[in-house]
């Protein structure tokens, strides 16, 4: 008996530890359960984002509008239709859910989600034995995706093998199966699934693969359309015909076993062969205007940005969402650059007769309003094509010193208009030819002012202030200020050196868009405007999908961005663009730029209106021939615009930059000693911040006696008659190999009448005391020589004199 009750008891004592332990885990099974709850909720969107919905319309093209404007900056004027000829009606390729063949439907879902009427957005069987096999490491895929599950990947864009991304696909199917029925979703599905060959949607990849209407397919022919979803390029019924013939055998197979066709329906699939037809484009789209691709573009990446579409479903929303898309185009701009470059533009071509190309883009100064754009020259045989003024990246060469050198350094006070630097290389090699920087023209021409570095590109000049203003400080006020994106520094490459920002050598380079848009802050009073293409866009409900402000920036003080202006328009009138004849007309400034190698050439000028940038180069980089190939283009095209748009005419100029004169050899206040510069008058007048114009006298200008009967620099020796008195220029310079320097005849280096003469006529007097080489100008004979007739200390002429007489008491002469 007492067995019996102690097994009683234990049985009792083991029931309750049973009751126990049920209790512990129920509790810790619910404790995990809400800590899991709160964690999804926490880390991830529970609600697909209602931008999913807009796909779900009834298929119509998009409308674009354009304005007549009053007042382009307040947005004063009247919205009207696109005028035709820049935009050409695309017939809707997006197919409504009653318009899908019910074999094609089936097809996708035997082979894709054959429990697809039966779950809520995901086959958990499926899921569960994926992801066994993810854990166990069987596979590095997921797998088991259903259709709601991969419209949702296709309208995200996002395909990251992870374990987050896969829970919030989940979360997003489950939530899209509360809000659509099973048709919407396979309208949805069926309408933006990739088929290759740049076809989305089964409409395109019926008329590609097949020509023919979806309505038109056969049984086998959907099923060879569903096959390809699974890898496109290994699927392609053209390209790998017995690849999508063996899928599409397996998916008849499928369909037949799960009773959506009968056995003689599936036996008659199989037998019918494999014949494409690749569309021929009869039928074919009209070709938009540059401008139209270049917005549809916009459209499609600021709708994958803000709403976080895939670039497929973004697509799909603007050819077929009935969008209605307002343009900041001016259609008399966009018809004139259209025109020219469809007509009149002229290229150089390379030996194997590769035509050059070239880009422009028109930008309104005060909004960012893109004005007008072409993106390639010649007649526009195609849509989306290569757009070599928004999509290529090239090195913009000295185009962007204004932005990564003299725009910074005017802003911090490090230079004004008159700040002087020695144009002379800073590096040697062990020969001349390895003397760096070099200049485009060849040459160094010594003391040079800021305001002509600007004017004539000056490559030492830019590399001597950059270092003054400091690498960091100049890149990240060209890439957060500016708004130059596309300079890196990264794994990709430094853009954060001298090459880059001195002289414009950029890994990859920039868009003639973004540089162009840069250029606002000189043209605006310091204000930089962002590029936009469009304004706003709208659903078809008249909602609004995407809003693109002018969100303004101050980047320099409206005195600095005005002299900038000016120094720039130094550009046109007497520098590297001077073949520009706008000027008659309205006053104009710009900067030119060509790359190493004359690989690329760029002009970015405005008006006190238009900013306007062109680029010129080959598709494959390589030397371009011939001289102002963009400053042309640029000059044509504008004359036109501003004869047809009129418009202001002069640049403003702010009552705090004054004008001011300076010697242009030390930039300073002229002195006396100036006026006696051999080289005539080195009096200039600049433009300055009011308190930064120069206070100081020169002392760069140094008088000296000059032998003005035979030439040279007298030492003292020369008759009182033949002396005038001459300013020469007092500069340290010293290399280790002789360089030309077209000021290296006036230079001063001590005083002469303490200095031995040299007897070189073709040296400067001090050049024989010299350790190295400091410079020559390469006349015959310089300014600077020592006189070459007297050399005697009675100061009369040096006579060549007879042997003396040995036999004779040797006196004084």
């Amino acid at each position: 008996m007492k067995n019996k009750k102690t097994s009683h008891k234990a049985r009792q004592r083991l029931a309750r530890l049973c009751l126990i332990l049920l209790i512990a885990v129920s509790v810790l099974g619910g404790a995990c359960t809400v800590a899991l709850g709160a964690f999804v909720l926490h880390r991830f969107d529970t609600a697909v984002p209602a931008d999913f919905f807009h796909l779900a319309t009834a298929g119509r093209s998009p409308q674009f509008f354009v304005y007549r404007f009053e007042d382009r900056v307040n947005r004063v004027g009247e919205a009207e239709e696109l005028p035709t000829g820049l935009f050409s009606q695309k017939q809707t390729e997006y197919l409504p859910y009653p318009q899908i063949p019910r074999n094609l439907i089936n097809a996708f879902i035997a082979v894709e989600d054959k429990r697809f009427y039966a779950h809520q957005g995901v086959d958990w069987y499926r899921t569960v034995a994926a992801g066994v096999n993810y854990v166990l490491g069987f596979s590095d895929t997921f797998g088991a995706s259903t259709i709601t599950q991969q419209l949702v990947k296709n309208m995200t864009g996002n395909d990251e093998v992870t374990l987050s991304r896969k829970m919030q696909e989940i979360l997003y199917a489950l939530d899209l199966e509360r809000k659509m029925d099973k048709s919407e979703i396979l309208e949805l599905y069926l309408n933006i699934i990739h088929f290759s060959d740049n076809c989305d949607g089964v409409s395109q990849a019926s008329r590609h693969y097949f020509s023919k209407s979806p309505e038109d397919l056969t049984l086998a022919q959907c099923a060879s359309i569903a096959a390809i979803t699974n890898s496109p390029s290994y699927y392609n019924p053209i390209r790998h015909p017995q690849n999508n013939l063996a899928r599409r055998n397996l998916i008849l197979s499928q369909m037949y076993e799960q009773g959506y066709i009968t056995e003689l329906e599936h036996r008659e699939a199989l037998a019918e062969p494999l014949r494409t037809m690749e569309d021929s484009g009869s039928g074919e789209e009209g070709v938009n205007s540059w401008y139209v691709d270049m917005a549809i573009e916009d459209v499609i990446n600021d709708l994958m940005s803000v709403h976080h579409m895939s670039r497929t479903t973004a697509s799909r929303l603007v050819y077929s969402g009935g969008l209605r898309i307002d343009l900041c185009m001016d259609p008399t701009v966009q018809e004139t650059v259209e025109e020219y470059y469809r007509t009149a533009v002229k290229v150089p071509s390379n030996k194997a007769g590769t035509s050059a190309q070239s880009a422009f883009i028109a930008i309104d100064a005060r909004t960012g309003d893109i004005l007008g754009v072409a993106g390639a020259i010649g007649e526009k045989k195609g849509n989306r094509l290569q757009n070599f003024a928004t999509q290529t990246k090239r090195p913009p060469g000295s185009a962007i010193k204004p932005i990564t050198v003299y725009a910074p350094a005017l802003e911090k006070g490090i230079i004004n208009w008159a700040s002087v630097f020695d144009d002379v290389p800073l590096e040697f090699g062990t020969h001349d030819r390895l003397a760096w920087p070099k200049n485009a023209t060849g040459v160094y021409r010594g003391l040079t002012t800021v305001s002509y570095a600007v004017a004539h590109s000056t490559n030492t000049v830019a590399v001597r202030i950059l270092d003054l203003v400091g690498l960091e400080n100049s890149f990240r006020m060209a890439r957060e200020r500016f708004h130059l994106g596309s300079m890196i520094s990264d794994q990709r490459g430094n853009d954060c050196d001298v090459a880059a920002l001195a002289l414009g050598q950029l890994n990859y380079g920039l868009t003639l868009r973004e540089l162009t848009a840069a250029y606002t802050v000189f043209a605006d009073a310091g204000v930089y405007h962002p590029w936009r293409s469009y304004y706003r866009v709208l659903d078809a409900q008249g909602n609004v999908l995407l809003s693109s402000a002018d969100i303004s920036e101050v980047v320099l003080s409206a005195e600095n961005a005005a002299i900038m202006t000016k120094m720039m328009q130094g550009v046109i009138a007497e520098g590297t663009s001077s073949s520009v004849t706008l000027g008659k007309i309205c006053e104009c400034a710009g900067k030119t730029g060509t790359t190493n190698a004359d690989g690329d050439r760029w002009f970015i000028g405005y008006t006190p209106d238009v900013i306007c940038g062109v680029w010129c180069g080959y598709e494959y980089p390589e030397p371009l021939e011939g001289r102002n190939l963009c400053t042309n283009i640029w000059n044509h095209v504008m004359t036109q615009i501003v004869k047809k748009k009129g418009g202001r005419t002069v640049f403003d100029v702010p009552s705090g930059v004054i004008r001011a004169s300076y010697c242009k050899d030390s930039g300073k206040l002229l002195s006396d000693a100036c006026q006696y510069d051999p080289r005539g008058s080195r009096a200039e007048t600049g433009w300055f911040l009011r308190g930064s114009e120069p206070h100081e006298f020169c002392d760069c200008h140094v008088l000296c006696d000059y032998d003005a009967e035979h030439g040279g620099v007298s030492h003292g020796h020369c008759p009182e008659a033949h002396l005038e008195k001459v300013a020469l220029i007092r500069v340290e310079r010293e290399f280790p190999a002789q360089i030309r320097v077209t000021d290296a005849q006036y230079v001063y280096r001590g005083d002469p009448n303490e200095t031995p003469p040299n007897p070189d006529p073709k040296a400067a007097y001090f050049a024989a005391l010299q350790n190295g080489f400091c410079g020559a100008s390469n006349a015959e004979h310089p300014f600077n020589r020592s006189c070459p007739e007297h050399g005697g200390e009675s100061g009369e002429v040096d006579e060549p004199q007879e042997p003396p007489d040995t036999t004779a008491p040797q006196g004084e002469e």
